[in-house]
């Protein structure tokens, strides 16, 4: 989840109305590098995560973990608008979460928006 570091990229309101009315759906990115126990992060995580999902906008996110180097991870949370996820991380409840994570990790994050996306349906598999 986001690194306190990074907050000035989900501070500006650019973008057209998607799906909440509210920006078009967003994708947040980050990237730890964990310097704890694999078993601990991502038991925080999941805790953190748990917060995240009942947050008002939330959709969907991925943890993976780097198949090479395993003490990488990227996060990739999908939300319907980028206010959404600016008041889940703003949420007084979220600050004990992300202090948890940057005990075990350190981290880089940024917020995106779809520009393509491709499925085997759409290459005719």
């Amino acid at each position: 989840m986001p690194n306190e570091e990074h907050r000035s990229d989900v501070d500006d309101e650019a973008g057209t109305s998607g799906p909440s009315g509210h920006g078009p759906e967003v994708t947040f990115v980050n990237r730890f590098t964990v310097h704890g126990t694999a078993e601990e992060f991502e038991e925080v995580f999941a805790r953190t995560s748990a917060f995240m999902a009942r947050q008002p906008g939330f959709v969907r996110h991925s943890l993976l973990r780097e198949v090479d180097d395993p003490v990488v991870y990227v996060n990739l949370a999908v939300w319907t608008d980028r206010a959404s996820f600016r008041r889940a991380v703003r949420h007084p409840e979220f600050a004990p979460h992300a202090a948890a994570l940057r005990a075990l990790s350190r981290s880089a994050n940024g917020l995106f928006t779809a520009r393509l996306s491709v499925t085997a349906a759409d290459a005719g598999h």
